[in-house]
């Protein structure tokens, strides 16, 4: 009983979103996305009903390098200014270094399309340090190693790599483990990473038809769902009573108008609900 996860990107800078060339469709195979790149004229109306999505595994961690190396193609963002900068930090509830995990490796892809070296290095030991909390830190050590060694020299695609690779260990590593909790937690924070980025851009450069990207109430249902049948034990505490709010808001929030738009002020508010629960994660 893996989440079922749809995570889509429409980005550009300068023009509106609804006119962009490229569409990242990200659908589920195997605890990946595949990004389709569309390099001709975009559709009248982006068709989200028919965007495929597969329910896959046990642990899906939604920030694969896919979906950020097809950044590459659509023009210039500022994506220095999406990072948050927070210093990682850890607790004996392992439950929340794990959401901090998924975060720490979707901050990572965003210091990767924005080229900040230091960004990249700081997320290279903070994955490390994060994963030997997890007892994963022996699987994870090389991958930490190559993600500071190709930030020194701006090899990115390198880096893209590792991280992806960072991602595919931790997965297979609590699969062994037979860890659901925590692998969901991680999961949980990936996808909580994604959609405040998304939400963010969106919010900057609002566009109608693009907020259609938003619009994933079931989605949000699947996730709360899943999240509400982990141990007690894993969702204690105030920052998970936090976890479970922000999920039943989105749940009304991600929702279309009459014109089957997700409206600017809803836009808005997924983008303030998910920043505010990711500094909550970070603890900061």
């Amino acid at each position: 009983m893996g989440l079922l996860l749809r995570m889509f990107a429409l980005l550009s800078s300068g023009v509106p979103i609804s006119r962009q060339s490229a569409i990242c469709v990200a659908s589920l195979a195997v605890g990946s996305l595949t990004c389709n790149l569309l390099a001709d004229q975009p559709p009248k109306k982006i068709d989200i009903g028919n965007l495929p999505a597969e329910i896959v595994g046990e642990v899906v961690i939604p920030i694969p390098q896919e979906i950020f190396s097809s950044l590459d193609k659509l023009g210039h963002q500022n994506w220095k200014s999406h990072l948050m900068r927070k210093e990682a930090s850890t607790d004996p509830n392992r439950s929340r270094t794990a959401l901090v995990f998924g975060l720490v490796i979707a901050e990572g892809f965003i210091a990767v399309q924005a080229e900040d070296k230091d960004e990249v290095k700081r997320v290279g030991r903070e994955v490390l340090m994060l994963a030997e909390k997890l007892s994963v830190g022996d699987a994870v050590k090389g991958h930490a190693g190559a993600i500071v060694d190709g930030a020194n020299i701006g090899d990115w695609v390198s880096v893209r790599r590792e991280l992806d690779r960072t991602r595919q260990t931790v997965i297979n590593e609590m699969e062994t483990n037979r860890d659901e909790a925590l692998s969901d937690m991680v999961s949980l924070g990936g996808w909580l990473g994604g959609t405040r980025v998304l939400s963010g851009v969106l919010a900057e450069h609002y566009d109608p038809e693009a907020s259609e990207l938003l619009h994933q109430p079931d989605l949000v249902r699947r996730i709360q769902s899943r999240y509400l049948k982990l141990p007690q034990r894993s969702r204690s505490g105030s920052l998970f009573a936090s976890v479970e709010k922000v999920l039943e808001t989105l749940t009304k929030v991600m929702k279309t108008d009459g014109e089957g738009k997700v409206p600017n002020e809803s836009v808005q508010q997924i983008y303030e609900l998910t920043s505010d629960l990711a500094a909550q994660v970070f603890g900061k």
